[in-house]
């Protein structure tokens, strides 16, 4: 295994090296918990920008190249359209907006170098308090079932007393069912070592455990649902894998027809009377019963209708949000509950267009970095994040760091690795496949 050239390598300005890593992580570590920071936007711009002069300083050729390339300027067009839509008076510039494609940015930055101990070292870091974070909000949960719902307010004065570097919001929790997957797919396709593997399972099981205690039961039902997704895809053909997989499928036949009755279990066994209400509302759903009249699934159908509604009123650029000031209650016009229409109707197609284009041009360039696996992985999760932003609201910093930098990551690293370990050639770094 070739060592790392980071340390030794005394070329481009590589005392400056250190300091980049560490605005890296500053951001990383920020954006995977922004709740615990008071959503302090003008430190995280400060360490953004300090980051840039370092990339550019110590190999300006690389950092020039990522930025300019072209999915990363259609990334930075949808703040820049954002921009143009305040100055015209149309909406209220949302300043973190402006600080989202540094996600993307890093990613690619680190992810093109030829030496992967930058790489390594971020994801480790990130992982690492990642599952900090997850172990906090556990007992977190455990003091105030509600934490992180609260925590989803934004409110400092409310939010204060509750924010903590080792408490997750919603946020968290929506991005932890696709770290969840992600993790159940590397165990399933790439086959680790025992004790690697030991670890990642203690992972998914903290992961499954901080969901299910959340109460948030979108949550609870995209996660096992696309476990099982991907459990359903054969990493190899033959011998003990066709068994474990049929095996898999006599047991979903089982469990798949029952899934109501476990909403019902979870109902039965929440203290929340408005906890119990939603899974009942899921478990009816599954059942066959249909949506009840006034329960929340019914009133989220409403309010997807209201932001349509909304939008085929302004369909190219959409009504803005500073109308919603004007108003007692926002929601009869924009429901906000779902990403994808409420974009509609406050950006209209030019927005909405721009702004799938964005997500959809980063996941098919992470895509051709991936072998077989990693990209049948990579897109059950980036379908599952589709999902979420469909019935709910998605679009922050938790959710696009998971999604854009750490899952891509981990399956660049672990692809590489088990490549190796098979003694099969590995392909070139990949800023030749992107930079050109």
């Amino acid at each position: 295994m070739p060592k790392s050239s980071y340390i030794r390598e005394n070329k481009g300005y590589s005392f400056l090296h250190l300091p980049r890593e560490l605005c890296a992580a500053f951001v990383l570590l920020w954006g995977i918990n922004p709740e615990s920071f008071l959503y302090n936007w003008a430190l995280y711009a400060g360490v953004v920008v300090l980051w840039a002069c370092f990339a550019m300083t110590s190999d300006w050729i690389h950092f020039w190249k990522t930025v300019l390339h072209p999915g990363m300027l259609l990334s930075f067009g949808w703040p820049v359209l954002l921009a143009v839509y305040a100055v015209l008076g149309h909406v209220e510039f949302p300043f973190h907006h402006l600080l989202m494609p540094i996600f993307y940015l890093l990613f690619w930055y680190y992810g093109s170098l030829q030496d992967r101990f930058a790489l390594k070292l971020l994801s480790f870091v990130t992982t690492g308090y990642y599952l900090l974070i997850n172990v906090g909000t556990v007992f977190a949960l455990r003091q105030n079932p509600d934490v992180s719902r609260l925590l989803a307010n934004g409110n400092p004065e409310l939010t204060g007393p509750l924010a903590s570097p080792f408490t997750g919001g919603y946020q968290h929790i929506y991005s932890l069912t696709m770290f969840t997957v992600a993790i159940v797919g590397i165990i399933w396709y790439y086959r680790p070592k025992l004790f690697e593997t030991i670890g990642w399972g203690l992972t998914v099981l903290l992961g499954l455990l901080v969901i299910v205690m959340s109460n948030y039961s979108f949550a609870i039902l995209f996660v096992f649902s696309f476990c099982l997704l991907v459990l359903c895809r054969l990493p190899k053909s033959g011998g003990v894998t066709t068994a474990i997989l049929l095996a898999c499928c006599l047991a979903a036949l089982v469990v798949v027809p029952n899934l109501y009755r476990i909403f019902y279990f979870i109902a039965e066994n929440t203290d929340s009377l408005k906890m119990q209400l939603r899974f009942m509302e899921v478990g009816n759903l599954l059942s066959g019963s249909g949506i009840t009249e006034g329960s929340d699934a019914g009133t989220r159908i409403d309010l997807y209708m209201t932001s349509i509604k909304t939008f085929l009123t302004a369909p190219l650029f959409g009504i803005g949000d500073l109308v919603l000031k004007t108003v007692e209650n926002p929601r009869e016009i924009v429901g906000g509950h779902s990403i994808v229409c409420d974009y509609l109707a406050y950006y209209g197609l030019v927005g909405s267009i721009l702004f799938h284009s964005i997500l959809i041009v980063n996941f098919a360039r992470i895509e051709k970095l991936l072998d077989r696996r990693g990209r049948f992985l990579y897109f059950a999760v980036f379908v599952l994040y589709y999902a979420q932003i469909t019935v709910n609201a998605g679009y922050n910093e938790p959710l696009i760091e998971i999604l854009f930098f750490l899952v891509p990551s981990l399956l660049v690293l672990v692809g590489e690795h088990t490549k190796r370990e098979e003694k099969e050639p590995i392909l070139p770094a990949f800023s030749s496949q992107y930079i050109r």
